[in-house]
């Protein structure tokens, strides 16, 4: 009899996912039954996140036997966005839009995304509006907000904003408040990065924020981040990782007689090849321009030093050619508010 894994799914909406697979069975398998049971066609901008040993953070490889990258259980997932989509006018799914939503809101909630108070406002009108509807004064009595979740440790003063703006968002349903939420967001300097802790040559600590503009460099401490560097991917002539060590080659000007080599110090080699694999997946995903990608590494590649690993999966290219390619039927999925919150089914 073949032996089962018991996966846990946490799923952005704050409900849990109960699957069963076989231990042989790749990441792609998991993935197939989240991507079913959730409703979503768009799969590629999203993964699944666990923890190692040392409670550093990973995502799944769908190629790789899921007994190979968990060693022992419990089999405990989380259901994220891992690739930004440049702009939510590139989705083409309410779904789709909806869950990358959550994934901003908890962004914004711990500081992983950071903006004015005022823009905080504008955002937070739009998840009132899509959980309460329409303001009215004798459903949403004085302090209505002072126990919703979303708003529980924010100011009076600031939650009588959100208030003030409530009234002004009326007549928008919960989709279209996802619209102008992610309109919104998608401008924020820091929407869409993965951070990455590291040190500089000269042992100062920074943050790497990976995205699909390329690779910037922050000084400080999460939320309040200085933006010191980026370097485009244009920029970009390799990504090689050795050790601990990161290596950004810089394209040489006309005329240049020397290659530019940027390092980093990572907090340990498995740290850094998180790092890299990032790098190579948000490349890929963003600037390539193929309908297939394989795994086998090029000689000629961007990343041509430090791991086998490459990205597999659709680009957005190809997303965005699917998209506009077909008609795509709307699709019914159910959307949990932070009131109501349950466990999902088991598959």
């Amino acid at each position: 009899m073949a032996e089962i894994f018991a996966c846990q799914v946490e799923v952005l909406d704050g409900s849990t996912v109960s699957i069963d697979i076989n231990k042989r069975a790749p990441g792609q398998v998991l993935f197939n039954e989240v991507f079913k049971h959730l409703g979503l066609d768009e799969t590629d901008y999203f993964g699944l996140q666990y923890l190692d040993s040392k409670e550093q953070v990973h995502w799944v490889d769908p190629l790789k036997p899921i007994r190979k990258q968990i060693k022992r259980g419990p089999y405990n997932f989380r259901f994220r966005v891992k690739l930004y989509p440049i702009s939510p006018s590139y989705l083409f799914e309410e779904a789709t839009r909806y869950f990358l939503a959550l994934q901003i809101k908890e962004d914004l909630l711990n500081q992983k995304l950071y903006c004015a108070e005022d823009t905080n406002a504008q955002l937070s009108s739009y998840v009132v509006q899509g959980e309460f509807g329409d303001y009215d004064p004798a459903d949403h009595l004085p302090g209505y907000l002072d126990d919703f979740p979303y708003l529980e440790d924010k100011s009076p003063e600031f939650r009588k904003k959100v208030q003030d703006l409530h009234q002004k968002n009326r007549g928008l349903l919960p989709a279209q408040c996802d619209k102008f939420f992610l309109d919104l967001a998608c401008k924020l300097d820091r929407y869409g990065m993965d951070f990455h802790p590291v040190n500089d040559v000269s042992g100062i600590q920074l943050h790497l924020g990976v995205s699909h503009r390329g690779v910037t460099v922050f000084c400080g401490d999460l939320p309040t981040l200085t933006p010191l560097n980026h370097f485009p991917w244009v920029r970009i002539s390799s990504v090689n990782f050795k050790n601990k060590q990161l290596l950004l080659e810089m394209v040489s000007p006309p005329q240049q007689n020397y290659i530019e080599i940027i390092g980093f110090t990572c907090p340990s080699k498995s740290a850094c090849k998180t790092l890299w694999k990032s790098c190579v997946e948000h490349h890929t995903f963003f600037r390539t321009v193929k309908t297939e990608i394989s795994r086998r590494p090029s000689t000629n590649s961007l990343f041509r030093r430090g791991s086998t690993f490459r990205y597999s999966g659709r680009t957005q290219f190809k997303l965005l050619q699917e998209g506009t390619s077909s008609k795509r039927p709307s699709k019914r999925f159910e959307r949990l508010t932070s009131r109501n919150r349950i466990t999902r089914k088991t598959i």
